[in-house]
């Protein structure tokens, strides 16, 4: 299962809304996926020796393939990555560049190593400099700046981590989006599940189960688009860690409350399920469209009750 799911995985790593819901039958399946390593990670998602998922350093965005092939082959002569510094010091800068790191940063491809995401995207530029330095020195036939030195001077300094606070669930959350398209190491929703529970039909994965009939949905919003064809509509993205569904909204829906579609809200949906005929999947068409908090106030004065199917 895992080396199944793992080409599956592969195949459609460019297509984020498809990664979501195969992210979560791996969930569903008791299969364990593993974020980015700098030090075992390959272009695609791969099966480690104990079986589980490792997340393909090509689904990282801003990391271009010869970045990945520049990483594999430095890891691969000269064995794995010991800190920040040493890898700054021995990855090439023309195939592999801050923004490059930075993204790998961001999605815990160097956790693994010395220091939390904050500390080390705070020393990656100074990393960088240090390794240059280190560059011109040798070209210049001087002393090795991670090291070596005269012996009148003595060792040189071990070069340190910045000292800061580490990143809060919320802006580690937002790093991985950022740089991966999606939540990894947890999900903003998982802070609601239980209410949710109790206010909706079904999780984004499951609407098919009421194609053809109105149904009650919640997500976060992670798009939107709006097109003017006479009536004007908005199509939204809603994401609740299962999947990711498309929701259409009209103007009269939005009027009393135009920041709902603010990036991150959550809302509660109701509306009909139809065959999207897109993409092959499924989306609504809303009929009313909520905040939590008033989708929680209109249960709480009598508001009909989640649905629930055998």
């Amino acid at each position: 299962p895992a080396a199944f799911m793992a080409a599956v995985l592969s195949a459609d790593m460019d297509h984020t809304d498809k990664v979501v819901t195969l992210i979560d039958e791996c969930r569903r399946m008791d299969l364990t996926l593993l974020p980015p390593d700098i030090n075992r990670g390959l272009h695609a998602f791969t099966v480690t020796d104990e079986g589980a998922i490792l997340y393909g350093l090509g689904a990282v965005k801003g990391v271009g393939e010869a970045a990945i092939e520049a990483i594999v082959e430095t890891r691969t002569a000269g064995g794995p990555f010991a800190n920040l510094f040493d890898f700054c010091r021995r990855i090439d800068p023309r195939r592999v560049n801050k923004r490059a790191a930075e993204a790998l940063i961001r999605v815990g491809a160097f956790d693994p190593l010395e220091g939390h995401r904050a500390a080390l995207l705070a020393t990656l530029n100074q990393a960088y400099t240090l390794a240059e330095q280190e560059s011109r020195a040798a070209d210049a036939g001087q002393n090795d700046m991670f090291g070596a030195a005269s012996a009148e001077a003595g060792p040189a300094p071990t070069p340190q981590l910045v000292d800061c606070p580490r990143w809060s669930t919320a802006e580690r959350l937002t790093a991985e989006r950022e740089s991966l398209g999606l939540w990894l190491s947890g999900h903003p929703i998982e802070a609601y599940e239980t209410e949710l529970g109790r206010l909706v039909d079904c999780r984004l994965a499951e609407v098919q189960r009421f194609e053809g009939r109105n149904v009650r949905i919640a997500g976060l919003v992670v798009g939107s688009r709006t097109l003017s064809k006479g009536r004007r509509m908005t199509f939204v993205t809603l994401d609740d860690r299962t999947a990711r569904l498309d929701v259409t909204l009209f103007d009269e829906q939005l009027a009393s409350a135009p920041d709902l579609l603010a990036r991150d809200r959550l809302l509660v949906i109701e509306g009909a399920v139809s065959v999207d005929d897109f993409n092959g999947g499924f989306r609504i068409r809303a009929e009313k469209a909520q905040s939590l908090p008033a989708a929680r106030a209109g249960r709480g004065r009598g508001g009909t009750p989640a649905r629930r199917s055998s």
